[in-house]
Parts: structure tokens; C-alpha cells; sequence
């Protein structure tokens, strides 16, 4: 007999191939196939009938399901065509992974430009009542989470967000109740980062934000569900606070003064020599309300201060601007910038 492929080696090519496939192969009769079910981590759901929940009980250490065969792209175009057979079946297959950490909704063939493979209401066009039916998924997950059938804390992608719910039904009622239900069951995280932290205090652009909501209801919310207070106050809350400080930024004059100082901010180090940053003073503001709902900043690593503030290190800030957020208890590294008055700076763009 030839060498044997260890079951856990199988099972990590497995991981990679389509759920049909993997189906296909296991029953091959091989006491190898048989132990390489419990290894495997990850299934990729490609069509409908793959979402069967006896032949699926085997997998017992799978961690991350791919359901990619809600939505499919209509001929060549962007325009989608939802599957109900496959909405109907997402929930209760999901529902028997007890180690589930990890789910994608959406489908297969990348979509046009930087979108994910995700269902979206004004690009769906089949079938007619698709809102509807996607909303009903919604629904259903809302209570699988508030019955606790699902992991409170489970990545989920393409179920809630940008482009899944465009109008609420109950249009003389705002928050709607699957809104509200939204915000009152699905993990902290995706509740959080539904929208980026919003300069205005409105519940409308619904589309963009993914609940009839503002930020301000949605933080009260979280705040009242179990552990939401510890959430906010903890690194994830803090990563999200981040994202409230926009950059504006000014450049150097064309003239002797403007080329001085791009020369001197290059011997200090400088990527980018161009363009020197400041926090808006709208985002000072927005910072201090959100900072009364119990945000910490200092909660937030400084390699999460980094992803979130700096591209290159060292870039070209104002200092006055670094001073107050630091003072408002984000920890920004003197290291990572090169700080300088922009006020007092002849060289810069006025």
C-alpha cells in the first residue's frame, strides 16, 4: 500500500473545496474520509440542496460556514436573483454547528467593483416580493439570537448592513420594530459597526446605515442589553471610537516657503511630505458625546491606533490637534508623527 494522507492533512484541503465536492469524496468507504469529517473547519455551500442538515451533522468541529448560493448574478450584469429555497434553509443549517464562529450569506460570483458577495435590495431583481423575503430571514435571526440558538458573539457577514434594507414597512413608525429588533439581538459587533460613528444625530439614510436607527438610539440599546455597557467600555467599543476622528489635512505652497518645508519635513523623515493632517473640529464633538455613553479610549491597542490613524509612519500632524486627543485619552505615540504648528507654519496653504 502507498503512504496515507494523515486525516487532519485531508481535512485542511478539504476546507477549501465545495461542500458538493467534499459530500462526494467522503463517502468514498475510506476509514480516512470517515475521520477527516471531524477535522474539517470550514464548508463552502454552493447550491441550495447543500444546505442539509442530517448529511451535515457529521462535521462536528466545523468553525466557519460559507453559504454562497442565496444570491446569484442575473447573466453578466450586476443585477442579483435571491434564492428563497436557500433563505428558507440558511437558519436551521447554521443552528447545528455547536462550535460555529463564523458565517458568510451571500454568493459565489464576485460582485462589480469593491462589493461583496452579498444581497442587495436595489440590485436584486428577482423574485418580485425579494425584500420581503430577505427581511423574514432578518426576522428569524433576530429570534435565533434572543433564544440563544446561535453564538452571541458569531461573525456574521451579508445577513445585516449597507444595501439590505432600503425602506421600512412601517413608514410613520421610526424606529421600526425589525430595526429595533435588529439593534436588540445580533451580536454587539455588527450592531456597533452598522454605520461609522455619524456626525448628525438622524434617523434617515437607511440604506447606508442598515437600520431606521440613529447612533445615538442604537448605542442606548446596546447599552441595556446584558454585558452591553462592559462591550462598549471594552477594545472592540474602543476601535470603533476611532473611526469618529476625521482628518482633514492642508498642503504646502507652491512658492520658496511651501518647497522649504516639504524639504525639511524629508530630512525628518516624512512619507508624505505633501500633506499635513488635523482633526476636524466637528469630530472633537463627536468624540466627547460618544465618549458619554462610556467609551474608553485607551481600551484600544496601539496597534489599533495605528491601522485606524497611520498608513506610513511617520506622517506630518499638527500638534495641537495630537495634544487634545491625547488629552481625551487616545494613546497616539509622539513616535509616529511628526508634529508641527500649522498655524505657525508660513509654508502651508492657507
Amino acid at each position: 500500500a502507498g503512504p496515507v494522507l494523515p486525516a487532519t492533512c485531508l481535512a485542511s484541503v478539504l476546507n477549501f473545496m465545495p461542500y458538493s465536492d467534499v459530500r462526494s469524496f467522503l463517502p468514498a468507504g475510506k476509514f480516512i474520509a470517515i475521520d477527516a469529517a471531524k477535522h474539517i473547519e470550514t464548508l463552502n455551500i454552493m447550491e441550495p440542496a447543500g444546505l442539509d442538515v442530517p448529511a451535515a451533522r457529521r462535521f462536528t468541529n466545523v468553525s466557519q460556514v460559507n453559504i454562497l448560493c442565496v444570491v446569484t448574478q442575473a447573466g453578466s450584469g450586476s443585477d442579483q436573483i435571491l434564492s428563497p429555497d436557500a433563505v428558507q434553509r440558511v437558519l436551521p443549517f447554521l443552528s447545528i454547528f455547536p462550535k460555529l464562529k463564523g458565517a458568510r450569506v451571500g454568493g459565489s460570483k464576485p460582485q462589480p467593483g469593491f462589493l461583496p458577495n452579498e444581497y442587495f435590495e436595489y440590485m436584486c431583481t428577482f423574485p418580485n416580493d425579494h425584500a420581503a423575503i430577505f427581511r423574514g430571514m432578518i426576522g428569524a435571526f433576530c429570534g435565533a439570537f434572543k433564544a440563544r440558538l446561535l453564538p452571541c458573539d458569531v461573525n456574521l457577514k451579508g445577513v445585516i448592513g449597507f444595501g439590505k434594507i432600503s425602506a421600512c414597512q412601517q413608514e410613520d413608525e421610526h424606529p421600526c420594530r425589525l430595526c429595533r429588533d435588529i439593534c436588540a439581538s445580533f451580536p454587539f459587533s455588527d450592531v456597533l459597526h452598522l454605520a461609522r460613528p455619524e456626525r448628525e444625530e438622524t434617523w434617515g439614510n437607511i440604506m447606508l446605515r442598515g437600520v431606521c436607527i440613529s447612533q445615538r438610539e442604537r448605542l442606548e440599546i446596546l447599552k441595556a442589553r446584558p454585558g452591553g455597557q462592559e462591550f462598549i467600555r471594552s477594545r472592540a467599543g474602543a476601535k470603533w471610537l476611532l473611526q469618529a476622528i476625521y482628518l482633514g489635512s492642508v498642503s504646502p505652497n507652491d512658492n520658496s516657503e511651501g518647497v522649504a518645508f516639504q524639504e525639511r519635513m524629508k530630512e525628518q523623515g516624512a512619507v508624505f511630505e505633501k500633506e499635513v493632517y488635523f482633526v476636524e473640529e466637528y469630530s472633537f464633538e463627536l468624540i466627547e458625546r460618544l465618549l458619554a455613553h462610556g467609551f474608553v479610549p485607551r481600551a484600544a491597542s496601539k496597534e489599533d491606533v495605528r491601522s485606524a490613524l497611520i498608513s506610513s509612519p511617520p506622517v506630518i500632524w499638527d500638534v495641537s490637534s495630537f495634544r487634545r486627543l491625547v488629552g481625551m485619552g487616545f494613546a497616539l505615540d509622539a513616535e509616529d508623527f511628526i508634529l508641527i504648528d500649522t498655524k505657525a507654519e508660513p509654508g502651508l496653504e492657507r
